[in-house]
């Protein structure tokens, strides 16, 4: 596996990007293509290939939000987690303490930066109020994070 790094740390699940989704948009558009076959011909078979499509389109969109839903979330709640401990294992104090307030997308791209560099980090952006984008452009030592969803 090549170092992570800000063009490559997001993570693709192979059956979900390269399978299932590939599958699901040939069947809708196949199913499309059926109810333009079918327009002039047998309005029945339209509306059967119509609510077909429909089913197809909402196992699409359902399978993508509920997949992202309970992984992230779940995510989102270990990384702030991790980054306390991480934070007071650095400082010796709790983040919670600090009269700046980070934002989770803020945690969240301060993940990334390795341990010398973290505190420095932090500071400047608490200085120049960065947002989660302009954290991940400022890490110089990107820290992988190879186990995310």
């Amino acid at each position: 596996m090549s170092a992570q790094n800000l063009k490559n740390y997001r993570k693709y699940y192979p059956l979900h990007h390269f399978v299932f989704y590939p599958l699901s948009l040939v069947l809708l558009i196949f199913s499309v293509f059926k109810i333009f076959t079918f327009i002039n011909v047998n309005e029945n078979l339209v509306w059967v290939w119509a609510a077909i499509s429909a089913v197809i389109i909402l196992m699409i969109v359902l399978s993508f939000m509920l997949r992202q839903h309970y992984a992230l979330g779940l995510q989102d709640r270990l990384i702030l987690n991790e980054f306390k401990f991480r934070y007071f294992t650095l400082s010796g104090s709790r983040l919670e303490n600090q009269t700046y307030h980070f934002s989770d997308s803020q945690i969240f791209a301060l993940r990334f930066s390795e341990d010398e560099d973290l505190l420095k980090l932090m500071n400047k952006t608490i200085e120049n109020d960065w947002s989660s984008s302009q954290i991940k452009q400022n890490i110089k030592n990107w820290k992988a994070d190879n186990k995310r969803i």
